[in-house]
């Protein structure tokens, strides 16, 4: 079964993977469409962030916090990767050794922002876990909105892959009265994804089901409830 990447999507979207996993998740994408449509809804946010987000100098004693850990590190680990730069920076002479010293405290820096950024975004993300029920026991569900909460992405796992005449839709519902938020077909291995279409915010409707039905919709559900949630 193909293993999604969910947890390395935002740090690919700020570009903070290493080669390796930068690797893996580009071999993963070109495959799954369910990671696609994530990938695609952190993009719009991180767009919407980077717009949104003020900007705020470091601290004055971030320096002395960063070397007071390098120093920790080097006393409470065996002989590492951190030690034998340490070591290292020992033997050069005062201004290669200062050099040395703020690039490492640069790339601190550079870690910690990314680190704040990737909280942040994660923080401002709205979404909507989606229970199973007994027609689809296995099955689960995720709707993530963007920050303006407009938008917002489906990802399903676990569902039964129906036959050409039947597809899933999902239901938006407001005060009881429920609106179509799209139709999807799943794979043979039960995943899915749907860029959801809405007359109005979805943050302003209070629950989601998604049912069974016709291949092309219905105007309001008439098969049985696959997934279900609220906020």
């Amino acid at each position: 079964m193909l293993e999604h990447i969910i947890d390395l999507i935002p740090a690919y979207v700020l570009g903070a993977l290493d080669t390796a996993e930068v690797q893996i998740a580009d071999r993963h994408l070109e495959q799954c469409p369910a990671c696609q449509a994530e990938l695609s809804a952190y993009r719009q946010v991180v767009a919407d962030l980077a717009l949104a987000s003020p900007q705020h100098n470091p601290p004055a004693r971030l320096k002395e916090h960063l070397m007071k850990q390098v120093h920790q590190s080097v006393a409470q680990t065996s002989p590492g990767w951190m030690q034998q730069i340490w070591q290292r920076m020992r033997t050069l002479s005062p201004v290669w050794a200062m050099s040395s010293l703020v690039l490492i405290l640069v790339l601190a820096a550079s870690n910690l922002f990314w680190w704040q950024q990737t909280h942040q975004l994660q923080s401002k993300l709205r979404s909507v876990s989606l229970n199973n029920t007994a027609a689809a026991p296995n099955a689960a569900g995720l709707l993530v909105l963007s920050v303006d909460g407009e938008r917002g992405t489906l990802v399903v796992d676990g569902l039964p892959a129906l036959g050409g005449k039947q597809q899933y839709q999902l239901w938006l519902i407001d005060k009881g009265k429920r609106t179509s938020g799209g139709v999807f077909s799943v794979s043979q291995e039960g995943y899915g994804s749907l860029w959801i279409e809405s007359p109005k915010p979805l943050i302003t409707y209070q629950s989601f089901g998604i049912t069974i039905e016709p291949f092309g919709g219905s105007p309001g559900p008439t098969g049985e409830k696959v997934l279900g949630g609220q906020f």
